[in-house]
């Protein structure tokens, strides 16, 4: 018997006798109270009493597997999932596994010493955040892999709004509430020729970090400081899972790509686009149905299928 099966009896946090556990359990009442003790020991805080039997008062900030699977309704997604403490990043892990591993795998990390974004920038992930990757094997043509970067980001904004908060997308792969960055996904390809052979997403979401934390050019916020109080990663990590497997079950539907589409923070903005070909400032008119950005530049409307996307203020737009 695993603490994972206590552990669904408490979630609730309501009384729960030893009595009940140990006849639905078919174990004995100290096998139970030996599981207590060992959810005690990671950092549960569980109540007793002789007459009401066990309560669970307090769970610790801390990515467990057994809870995360106790409130887990995916079908595929997550089934797999391997926890760590530390990781160089999780998408640098998932990558080693990738070939070898299940569709659906998910890595997650407790901190990363080496996270990175987009063109190998580094992301900083102390403790407290969401630091994931999914490994996913879709029959699906390369090209129309921007797909799932458009189903992860819509997952990821309905979420959010789980918790009463509303995250918008900056084009490409950026999540803002406020103009503020709360989530960032960088996606990895292994394909031959025009065969895909896996695809890595990795997300790093500000979840319980202070964001005073963190340099204050890179304008982040986090969950806990909109909300004025920490949130449970572990529920959050099932609702995302969840919304993601959805997502990525219809991503090819104009759905997914009309609900990408209308939750954009970019469309109508004045933007800078830096890539490896120079800076482009212009208007971000559409948003195209293959994740191209349509940019209206002085008379001419360019299409920009990759690089960085800086929101001009009012002020930074007159003066260009």
């Amino acid at each position: 018997m695993a603490t994972l099966d206590i552990l669904s009896f408490l979630i609730s946090e309501e009384w729960v006798s030893g009595e009940v556990m140990a006849k639905r359990l078919a174990i004995s009442r100290a096998a139970v109270w030996k599981q207590i003790q060992t959810l005690r020991k990671r950092g549960y805080e569980i109540s007793a009493s002789t007459r009401k039997g066990y309560r669970l008062v307090k769970k610790p900030d801390l990515l467990d597997a057994d809870q995360i699977f106790s409130g887990l309704k995916t079908k595929w997604l997550g089934r797999d999932m391997h926890i760590s403490a530390k990781v160089s990043s999780t998408n640098a892990a998932a990558l080693s596994l990738a070939r070898d591993c299940q569709s659906g795998t998910v890595i997650l990390a407790e901190t990363q010493t080496q996270g990175r974004g987009r063109l190998s920038r580094p992301w900083a992930s102390p403790p407290g955040g969401i630091w994931m990757s999914l490994i996913l094997k879709p029959e699906m043509p390369l090209n129309h892999v921007y797909r799932i970067n458009m189903a992860v980001a819509v997952a990821l904004c309905k979420a959010i709004s789980s918790l009463g908060l509303e995250a918008g997308i900056k084009w490409p792969n950026d999540l803002l509430i406020r103009e503020l960055k709360i989530c960032g996904i960088l996606m990895e390809v292994g394909a031959q020729v025009d065969r895909l052979d896996y695809v890595v997403v990795g997300l790093g979401l500000n979840a319980n970090n202070d964001p005073s934390g963190f340099p204050a050019e890179w304008r982040t916020t986090s969950l806990a400081a909109e909300l004025g109080h920490d949130i449970d990663r572990c529920v959050l990590i099932c609702r995302i899972l969840e919304d993601i497997e959805a997502a990525y079950e219809k991503m090819e539907s104009k759905e997914i790509y009309e609900e990408w589409r209308s939750r954009s923070l970019t469309l109508k903005r004045q933007v800078r686009i830096t890539s490896p070909a120079g800076d482009q400032v212009g208007q971000a008119v559409d948003l195209a149905e293959d994740g191209a950005l349509l940019l209206r530049v002085g008379d001419e409307l360019k299409r920009v299928l990759a690089g960085d996307c800086i929101h001009l203020r009012p002020l930074e737009a007159e003066a260009l």
